[in-house]
């Protein structure tokens, strides 16, 4: 066999690969794991030295690049009292002091007027905590929410506190019977779980407030209970140092969920019972992201983002689904063959789908419209097709061209022809830390809200005929999807939001805008139409959404007849807290400013209005704030008729996250 003729084997190009699985080494080839020495760290650590060498010193091209002294921690770094934003360092001063007030609300009670008094002024104030008004939305056999009407009143840092009428329990002794009040669904032994996230900070004369969103969570009598509510509150500025302390405390919105399941809870982990009998479970899956990232020969910066997706689908025909799982590159993809007794086994091999190339996601679906489900996996640079061999084993059919950071890919029959065509979503241009930082949306003046230096999505077309074979023809220019299309796309799912019988697209940009293009196949009376058959219309149907878009997903949640959309986007409290200061940006033209804050506003709900364009429900419906979101899904949950939704969130897994 001939080596592959790359001389990098982390940044291979499309030929590359295809060259790779042609020559039949993917699917057996076994190489060694070695440490990886990323050149882009060492790039990352010069930038964060402080002194430059002097002219004096010898030009040692490899010794400039070394550091030779202790980098800042990031910390350092974002160190807002240097950088004069004294409202983040009274935000984190406010967080610690709620943290502090979260933990007295534990399983011993009564609450210590004492400890509460340590954290308020004397002339202290509050609302209920858990208001009187609260009303049940929703009870059944499922789920019980109890929900208080939203505030929605604008936050101040004046004197005297706003509404007083409304602050109805004083001193220590009120604010710890108010705080009594929301633990009330939960035993007294029971082990709580508190958390807080500062979004707002609003500064005036002597005083400065905060608002935070705060959950409470842990086990009731009939199982788990969880508390979200928005929380204001002002503060008295601490002296000479001292933390602030807690002048006045309302409640701007509250939620009480509980599930009403006793017995157990409604969702349980059986990732251990399904794959743990496999040796790649101990052996690869659950030594984490960490430990392979210092083992992987890919010298691009993804590997590091953990991000390699997976595919469920019957490709046996034995009607149990499998589980086909994407790797980064040097790790083996796995095939996961469901047994009658809900386990799976590793027939990663057998099969020949354990590729070792860095695989982002797959697709299970029928290509060859023979009754069985063929697989589509997207790696750096390319998308691997291959065919469902009388469900026994995949045949490699095709390498498909593409750039070199695919995302995700989908599957449809955009033309009406009857066979599923492929498009693939891909991300950055910059595959390699060589020469910068790998990622060229760190270049200057790149535009985090509105970027169009991405590479481009391809849409292929599906050929496959008795004749010809396998066969996928790259149809992206001249198909209208080459319009605003270079956007740093992470997802894209199709649904037909018109109703007019053929598919439309929605794809989620990262740090552009996201697009929406109505399919033309279908004309408006019903006949094919010629000529390109999408249109970009993001502006006229308001959906031109600029938000970190990473996910979209469709379904009728209001049962009207017409699909809605949920964009997956980041929600961030940080974001949420500089970029609405006057003096954040304070130059910049409203639209730009406008747009940044969007960043950080979090998930979109586009409710279709059924003449073509959407509407904004995502705040009526409180479904803004799901975290670093991910992933989401429309689905019945409880069985009731009605599209709930699933979001999918987090980035790293650490004792102090941040802001993530």
């Amino acid at each position: 066999m001939k080596p592959c003729p790359h001389p990098n084997p982390g940044r291979r190009t499309a030929a590359a690969c295809r060259h790779r699985f042609r020559a039949g080494r993917l699917r057996g080839m076994r190489i060694p794991l070695v440490v990886l020495v990323v050149a882009g760290a060492v790039f990352i650590a010069v930038r964060f030295l402080r002194e430059a060498p002097s002219a004096a010193e010898p030009a040692d091209p490899v010794a400039a690049r070394v550091p030779v002294g202790p980098t800042p921690s990031w910390k350092q770094i974002d160190d807002p009292a240097r950088d004069g934003w004294d409202t983040e360092v009274y935000a984190e001063k406010a967080k610690k002091q709620v943290q502090a007030l979260g933990k007295l609300m534990a399983p011993a009670r009564p609450l210590d007027p004492a400890a509460v008094a340590k954290l308020i002024t004397g002339d202290f104030a509050c609302g209920p905590i858990r208001p009187d008004d609260a009303a049940t939305v929703l009870d059944d056999g499922y789920f019980r929410i109890d929900r208080a009407p939203r505030g929605d009143r604008p936050l101040d840092a004046g004197v005297p506190p706003p509404d007083p009428a409304t602050l109805t329990h004083a001193g220590a002794e009120g604010l710890a019977r108010a705080l009594e009040t929301a633990l009330a669904p939960f035993p007294a032994d029971a082990e709580l779980r508190f958390a807080v996230k500062v979004f707002r900070v609003a500064a005036g004369t002597g005083e400065i407030a905060t608002r935070q969103y705060v959950s409470l969570s842990g086990r009731g009598a009939s199982g788990p209970v969880e508390q979200h509510a928005t929380w204001d509150i002002g503060w008295a500025r601490g002296d000479d140092g001292a933390p602030p302390r807690m002048r006045w405390l309302r409640v701007e919105e509250f939620e009480e969920a509980g599930v009403r399941r006793p017995d157990g809870p409604l969702f349980t982990d059986c990732t251990r019972s399904v794959l743990g009998a496999n040796p790649s479970y101990a052996n690869q899956f659950l030594r984490g992201l960490n430990h392979w990232a210092e083992r992987l020969q890919d010298r691009s910066p993804f590997p590091l983002f953990g991000n390699p997706g997976l595919a469920v689908g019957d490709v046996n025909g034995d009607g149990l689904a499998d589980l086909y799982v994407c790797q980064e590159g040097g790790l083996p993809n796995r095939l996961f063959l469901q047994e009658p007794d809900g386990s799976a086994r590793d027939a990663s091999a057998a099969w020949g789908v354990d590729w070792l190339e860095s695989s982002r996601s797959a697709l299970l679906v029928d290509l060859d419209n023979d009754g069985d489900q063929d697989l589509v996996v997207a790696i750096l640079g390319g998308v691997v097709v291959a065919e469902n061999d009388a469900g026994k084993r995949f045949a490699l059919r095709e390498v498909l061209e593409c750039e070199d950071d695919t995302m995700s890919l989908s599957a449809v029959d955009y033309d009406l022809d009857g066979r599923l065509d492929l498009f693939v979503c891909a991300y950055n241009q910059g595959v390699s830390w060589e020469g910068g930082s790998g990622l060229s949306g760190a270049e200057p003046g790149f535009a985090f809200h509105d970027a169009n230096n991405g590479p481009a999505n391809s849409l292929f077309r599906n050929e496959i005929s008795v004749a010809d074979g396998w066969r996928f023809r790259d149809v992206t220019g001249g198909s209208g999807l080459d319009v605003n299309n270079t956007r740093w796309s992470y997802a894209a799912s199709w649904e037909d939001f018109d109703n007019d019988g053929d598919q439309d697209l929605y794809v989620a940009n990262d740090f552009g805008r996201d697009n929406f293009y109505r399919n033309d196949t279908i004309s408006s009376t019903g006949t094919e139409s010629p000529g390109s058959p999408f249109v970009d219309i993001s502006d006229e149907a308001r959906v031109e959404d600029s938000a970190t878009g990473m996910a979209v997903t469709w379904g009728d949640y209001d049962r009207d007849g017409w699909m809605d959309a949920m964009v997956g986007n980041m929600w961030s409290s940080a974001g949420n807290r500089i970029a609405f200061q006057q003096k954040f940006r304070p130059d910049a033209p409203e639209e730009v400013r406008r747009r940044i804050q969007r960043l950080a506003r979090g998930n979109t709900l586009l409710r279709n209005r059924g003449d073509g364009s959407f509407d904004d429900r995502s705040a009526p419906a409180g479904v803004e704030v799901g975290r670093w979101a991910w992933g989401s899904h429309f689905a019945d949950l409880n069985n009731d008729g009605w599209e709930d939704l699933v979001v999918a969130n987090g980035f790293i897994t650490t004792g102090d996250s941040g802001d993530l």
